[in-house]
Order: C-alpha cells, then sequence, then structure tokens
C-alpha cells in the first residue's frame, strides 16, 4: 500500500515537472509602470540585460541588470541632436553594447543617426550622423509618398541575427539621377564601414522601386529584394521582382531580375536567410490587380548565390482549421520564424481595421502556426483562438515583423495585447495575455472580446500534440485569488537561445497595487 501511494506521488511530481514549461530563475525590484512611449528589453553578450523606455516627455532612460539579474546602473540618454522621442527605426545588440539608429528630419532634410550605447554603464560611447538624403519639398506630405508607390522610407536597417553585421539602405527619392536614389552600405561588428555601392538597375529600367526586406549574410553580401515598376498600374512587361546584391570586395551592387510571375504585384514582405539552406525564404503578399480587396500570401526560395527562385507556394493553413469559424479561417501572415534546423513556422492573423477620420481601431483573432520544412514542405499546423480590440492603433499587415528589430510603441493598454512566438530549440510557444473566462472557450463556445486588460493574465501556448487547437496554461502560475493577476509585456520580450532565458516585464495587479519588474524565466 505504502509502495503504490508512493508511486502516486511520483507519477504527480513527473506530471508537475513537465508541466512547468517556464521555469522562474529571477526577478528585478519593481518599479513604475511605463503607460506610454516606446520600450524594449534587450539580453547582451557580455550577460548583461538592458531595459530602454522613451518617454515623449522625458526622453530615454536606460535600466541595466548584470548578470545575476542586479540593477547596476539607472541613466537619462541625450542626443547630439537633443532628446530621443521619436524616430528610431532600429535597436539592436551588438559585442556587447546597444546600437540605436534614428532618422532626424532637420529642415526638411532627412539624417540618420548612430548611436552606440555602452551596455555595461548606459553611456552613450559613440554619437554620429552617418547618412542624408536630399532636403525635402515644401509640400511633400503622405500623398507624394503614395502617388507612384514611394512607400520606401528614407533609411533602412537590418542586423544579421547569425553574426555582428548589419546594413543601412539609404533611398534618395527626389535624387534626380535615378542611378543614385538607393545606396547600401554594409558595416561590421565595430561599427567601421565595410562596402558601399549604389544600386543601379540597367538602362535606368524601372522609375519606381519598393524595398520589400532584406537579409545580411555575415560579410559575405547584403541582399535586398525590390519590386520595381514604371506606374501606378503598370502591366505586366512593365514589372519585376529584382534581387539586388552587395557582394564583399564588389564596388558595384549587383541587379538580377528573378523568375517571379510579373501577372503579381508586389507588397509587403518579409526575407530570411537560411545558413542551412543557404537560401532567402521570402514571405509576401501580392495582388493580381491593384484594386483587388484582399492580398494572396506568397512563399518563396531564393537562391543568392545563384540568383534565381527554386520554390513558389501559396501560404495557407491546412483544412482542419476552417471547421472552427463560418468562413473558415481568414488571417494574413504576420511574421516567418526561423529554427536552428532551417525549419520554420509562418503565424498568421486574422485582423479587422477601421479607420475613420482621426479615429482607429484594429481587431485581433484567431492565429494559425503553420511548421515547414528547411525545404518549404508542410510539416503540421494549429490554431488559437483569440479575440481582442485595440482601440486607437491602426495595424497594418506584418506589424509583428515590423517592430521585431526597434521599440514597442505603449499606449492604450493595447501593448498588452499582441501576441509573442518563442522558438526555444526544439520547443516553440506561442505567448499573449488574456482573460480566465476563455480558459474553457477555446474548442467550443464564444469567447469573450478582449477590450481592456485589467482583468487579464498571461498565457503560454506549446506547440505540440495532434490535437488542431492549442492549450495553454498561466506563464506564471494560476493567481492566488480572482482580483489578482499577472500581465506581461511580451511584445518588448527578448529570448536569449544560446543560454535558453527568457526575459519579460511583468505587470502585477495584486488588489489592485500596480507595479512592473524584468523576470527571467527558462522555457
Amino acid at each position: 500500500m505504502k509502495k503504490t501511494a508512493l508511486l502516486v506521488v511520483l507519477m504527480l511530481l513527473c506530471g508537475i515537472i513537465v508541466k512547468a514549461q517556464f521555469k522562474f530563475l529571477a526577478e528585478s525590484p519593481a518599479f513604475e509602470e511605463p503607460e506610454a512611449g516606446r520600450a524594449k528589453i534587450l539580453q547582451l553578450k557580455n550577460g548583461n540585460t538592458m531595459f530602454i523606455l522613451i518617454d515623449h516627455k522625458k526622453g530615454m532612460n536606460i535600466r541595466i541588470y548584470n548578470a545575476v539579474h542586479q540593477e547596476t546602473a539607472i541613466t537619462h540618454v541625450d542626443a547630439s541632436f537633443g532628446s530621443i522621442n521619436a524616430g528610431v527605426i532600429a535597436v539592436f545588440e551588438l559585442a556587447g553594447d546597444v546600437v540605436m539608429m534614428i532618422n532626424v528630419i532637420d529642415s526638411r532634410t532627412p539624417m540618420l543617426y548612430r548611436i552606440v550605447i555602452d551596455g555595461k554603464t548606459g553611456n552613450v560611447k559613440d554619437d554620429k550622423k552617418i547618412a542624408e538624403v536630399s532636403k525635402r519639398g515644401v509640400f511633400f506630405g503622405e500623398s507624394d509618398v503614395i502617388y507612384g508607390g514611394l512607400t520606401a522610407p528614407d533609411f533602412y536597417v537590418q542586423k544579421d541575427p547569425n553574426s555582428d553585421n548589419y546594413a543601412v539602405v539609404i533611398f534618395n527619392r527626389f535624387e534626380s539621377e535615378q542611378s543614385k536614389r538607393i545606396e547600401i552600405i554594409a558595416y561590421g561588428s565595430d561599427n567601421k564601414e565595410i562596402n558601399r555601392a549604389f544600386y543601379s538597375s540597367p538602362e535606368e529600367k524601372y522609375k519606381y522601386l519598393r524595398c520589400v526586406d532584406m537579409a545580411v549574410i555575415g560579410t559575405e553580401k547584403v541582399s535586398l529584394l525590390i519590386y520595381g515598376y514604371n506606374t501606378r498600374g503598370a502591366t505586366a512587361k512593365d514589372r519585376s521582382l529584382i534581387l539586388a546584391n552587395l557582394d564583399k570586395g564588389e564596388k558595384s551592387v549587383s541587379f538580377t531580375e528573378l523568375d517571379f510571375s510579373k501577372d503579381l504585384i508586389v507588397y509587403q514582405g518579409i526575407v530570411r536567410y537560411n545558413p542551412v539552406m543557404k537560401s532567402l525564404i521570402l514571405l509576401t503578399l501580392v495582388k493580381e490587380k491593384s484594386r483587388d480587396n484582399g492580398y494572396i500570401p506568397i512563399m518563396a526560395f531564393v537562391d543568392p548565390y545563384a540568383k534565381k527562385i527554386n520554390r513558389v507556394n501559396v501560404v495557407s493553413p491546412s483544412d482542419r482549421l476552417n471547421q472552427y469559424s463560418k468562413k473558415g479561417f481568414s488571417g494574413l501572415p504576420q511574421n516567418l520564424y526561423l529554427n536552428d534546423d532551417g525549419t520554420f513556422s509562418i503565424v498568421s492573423e486574422e485582423m479587422k481595421t477601421l479607420l475613420q477620420g482621426r479615429y482607429a481601431k484594429t481587431t485581433l483573432g484567431d492565429l494559425a502556426i503553420v511548421n515547414y520544412s528547411k525545404t518549404g514542405e508542410f510539416i503540421n499546423d494549429y490554431l488559437i483562438r483569440k479575440d481582442q480590440e485595440l482601440p486607437n492603433w491602426y495595424l497594418n499587415p506584418f506589424y509583428q515583423w515590423e517592430r521585431e528589430g526597434t521599440l514597442q510603441v505603449l499606449g492604450d493598454g493595447n501593448q498588452f495585447k499582441p501576441f509573442a512566438f518563442l522558438s526555444a530549440g526544439p520547443k516553440s510557444f506561442v505567448l499573449f495575455n488574456d482573460t480566465e473566462r476563455n480558459n474553457d472557450a477555446l474548442e467550443k463556445g464564444s469567447l469573450v472580446t478582449v477590450k481592456g486588460v485589467s482583468n487579464c493574465d498571461g498565457f503560454y501556448y506549446p506547440l505540440k500534440g495532434a490535437d488542431p487547437i492549442l492549450k495553454r496554461d498561466y506563464v506564471f502560475g494560476n493567481p492566488a485569488g480572482k482580483r489578482d493577476h499577472d500581465l506581461a509585456l511580451f511584445s518588448v520580450s527578448d529570448y536569449d537561445r544560446k543560454n535558453n532565458v527568457y526575459v519579460t516585464l511583468k505587470l502585477e495587479n495584486q488588489h489592485g497595487n500596480k507595479g512592473v519588474k524584468l523576470v527571467w524565466l527558462q522555457p
């Protein structure tokens, strides 16, 4: 009898251990909740963690925590051009420090500043202007950008996730010489320039160029995918998907028109370099005609060395996921997540947007996660049911990708609503905040629409099993009482894959008493 009881206890303990997907490591002292501005958490190679907060009134403040999670510095940062409160287009860790790229407009002239922040002290190590484009006209406005499809920003920055190399693309839209409208600059881990060159199409073939995305491949090359065309309603012969490569040691950017359907108009997209396959994965939204209401999500494999497309597929979940809504799953891709073994996941999300004058609202619905082999073959898929309203926010397709390399906007509590995807070796998770009232409504019944987040908690969904609907559990454990809730600001979180440490910002609401803490977890 005693042996039986002991076995039961051991089985229960094993069940608890298996279920405890996230191990608590440490938490910081509590500080005042940031409710507006922009924020980001970064884990650095020196073992430190940096929390960046930019407040529109107070400017930029930084908190630094050492390798044993003790707070070691709180600093205020000003730049040579004044207070940093807007224009940040990229933030990333580089050799133990943090690099911040900021688009500053002075007297209608866009300039790109690079600020290097010491990863130990939080002080500025370097602050300089690294690029500038032509002065904008007096009547330059959003209509000028939209007309003709000039949708590119002035500057675009991308870092290689597999090295300490990064690149800057300069879009000089009002340069009279077409061959000098796009310039690519490659940088090394010491922030020194490795190479630079102008993009030039043969015979200046395309009048309008729209950058889709780019990938930095170590010191070897920078690969930029561009959609080129001559008029807004261009015919098939007047448009093309272009691969522009800046190769190591070369003084010009190579130009290759890819064998991609000219019947499709290319809009936004994501490019990921898969080092296992030595291939670019392009995930993009296309239309057959510009007046079409919806987009077609397309996945393509592009060989940046042979300069050709090897595979093109329409992205969609399997039929088994369509049974959970009357019209079937209707989401669009938001991001592509690459695993160390070359396999990858595409996460799509149902989204509705409303824009009436100055009023905006976005509704975020179900998620579909589709897993692919390294060659692009379908493996399996899952559905996560949710229903969230974001008042005063207008989100575009690929908003998850857009915020990935920069700061997360805070405001109206909406920062707590977007999902996060965590690829932790052989395990993957989806995380977001939701009301516990939806615990029993995931498979059947109507979901409670999340408008405010005061009664929500952080949940995680392990991507495993054969069932199409994923089960979930509390990230921080089951709250002690009905009035106790633990939210996480997943949108500013950071994951250190090498050391398997996930750090997020936790908002505790214990009997109405609020405070935020950085929390270090192990998936």
